[in-house]
């Protein structure tokens, strides 16, 4: 498993020698202030666009960390309210209060995620990891099946378990897997029918 420190998705500099939607998520990014906006708590880009699997439906994701829940609700509001289609709502995720901020530019669908934990730390970051193992160590054609079943609108970690035969709640079963080794990866597309690529 890949050290944090080294991790590229910590950042989002691979952003800008992407594809077209991942340069075109750079620019936005920029033109906006959003990361900056939000530099206090830690904000993490996840999510089908960093992975290359989105379709054209797909928001962009951004976990962030907060101590204390009316700092985050300000910096949207302030920084965010006058965009198209605001909102902010709370809700318990995993038995965590989680605040998400939704708002619009004209390219991309924003979903701002807090909770109180390191973004490292939270369930989207977990699953973009084990994705990413999966579409790192298979073939291209496991990525070409992730994206037709999102396109038919089944969501990315329902579409992981259904491709690889998982059962149980997909969100529970992808986080399970963070704790295995690439060798049990390999097995289990291997054993889906996938080829594997050499680390």
């Amino acid at each position: 498993m890949q050290s944090l420190q080294t991790n590229p998705f910590l950042g989002t500099d691979y952003l800008q020698f992407g594809n077209s939607k991942q340069q075109a998520l750079a620019k936005d990014l920029e033109e906006w202030k959003i990361l900056k906006s939000l530099h206090g708590f830690k904000p993490t880009l996840v999510g089908t666009i960093p992975l290359d699997i989105d379709t054209d439906s797909s928001d962009v994701d951004i976990l962030v960390k907060f101590n204390i829940p009316a700092h985050l609700q300000k910096i949207c509001y302030a920084k965010f309210r006058n965009l198209p289609n605001y909102s902010f709502s709370e809700k318990t995720v995993a038995l965590r209060v989680t605040l998400i901020c939704r708002f619009e530019t004209k390219n991309f669908h924003y979903e701002i995620f807090g909770q109180s934990v390191e973004p490292t730390e939270q369930f989207g970051w977990i699953h973009m990891m084990v994705e990413n193992r999966f579409l790192t160590l298979a073939d291209p054609t496991f990525r070409e099946e992730i994206r037709n079943l999102k396109k038919q609108g089944i969501k990315t970690e329902p579409a992981f378990c259904q491709i690889l035969d998982l059962k149980g709640d997909p969100y529970k079963t992808l986080v399970l897997w963070n704790q295995k080794s690439d060798e049990q990866f390999k097995e289990l597309l291997l054993q889906r029918g996938f080829q594997t690529i050499p680390n």
